[in-house]
């Protein structure tokens, strides 16, 4: 029997999805930074083989979904979960599932990524807002979990100076710089401005500190989303540092809760207001 529009609802807000059929629902459980313990992928996985089918999916948001949940076990599922520590939700308008990539222990990391979106999710996820509002952490240029096309976006940056006095002529930069940035002419680096994504890795590749970090930390993007429509966020214009971070999130939130009407994403904001007052209401803060 086809569920109603009421329970429909009322489950959706604790994150079981009607499938197609109109009779079962996919349960989103919920870890944290993309990451869930072993324990907890375990009792997810006997959820699955006990009210499910034996699978379950990863969301692009980096959280496990258990198809297959009939109706009358959605109660007994959400008893279960709650027994065995499991969080659940992450739907409607409010903050979704955080996503954050592995730069905390990847090699092209520029900031702790993890613990950036750890710290973010314990301040905003589901706390409610005008429309619906994503938030993710990259920690470089490669910007694999594509923050930039979330309403807040972060990715790590390294900007490089170069001290040409220690510089050998030893071309380990040049070849760590996937955009040609750096080339070696009469024995020394020649830095292109231009052609640089501050990815950081010419700073990890240097052996005689000819290159160090000048500034070090995240750029913020704000307004960016992908879907029916499509925006790529705006930058706010600098590099924070890592501590700072936070903070800035907490002032873009603040003014985003304060001018936003209902049904407004970020995006849609800035269009009303534009850009520039939002940047520089936030920066000014």
């Amino acid at each position: 029997m086809a569920v109603n529009a009421k329970r429909q609802k009322e489950l959706k807000g604790l994150g079981f999805l009607l499938q197609n059929d109109k009779e079962h629902f996919e349960v989103r459980f919920l870890g944290r930074a993309g990451n869930f313990t072993v324990e907890e992928l375990n009792n997810i996985n006997s959820i699955a083989e006990k009210y499910g089918r034996g699978y379950c999916g990863m969301t692009t948001r980096l959280q496990i979904e258990v198809p297959w949940i009939k109706d009358n076990d959605v109660e007994l599922v959400i008893e279960e979960a709650k027994k065995l520590g499991l969080r659940h939700g992450g739907t409607g308008q409010k903050v979704r599932p955080l996503v954050s990539c592995k730069g905390t222990v990847c090699l092209h990391g520029n900031i702790d990524t993890q613990e950036i979106c750890r710290q973010l999710e314990d301040k905003y996820f589901g706390t409610n807002t005008p429309h619906k509002c994503k938030i993710a952490v990259v920690g470089c240029a490669n910007n694999c979990a594509k923050a930039n096309i979330n309403d807040i976006g972060i990715i790590g940056r390294t900007i490089p100076e170069f001290i040409l006095d220690n510089c050998v002529g030893c071309g380990l930069c040049v070849s760590a710089c996937r955009q040609k940035a750096l080339e070696i002419i009469e024995k020394k680096v020649v830095y292109n401005k231009d052609l640089c994504v501050n990815c950081g890795g010419c700073v990890r590749a240097c052996k005689t500190k000819a290159v160090l970090a000048k500034e070090k930390g995240g750029e913020i993007f704000i307004g960016g989303r992908f879907g029916r429509g499509i925006r790529i966020g705006d930058s706010l214009g600098k590099i924070f540092k890592e501590e700072e971070l936070i903070p800035m999130i907490d002032k873009i939130m603040e003014y985003y809760k304060e001018i936003g009407k209902s049904g407004e994403r970020i995006s849609k904001v800035l269009d009303r207001v534009g850009k520039d007052e939002f940047i520089n209401n936030v920066l000014n803060k």
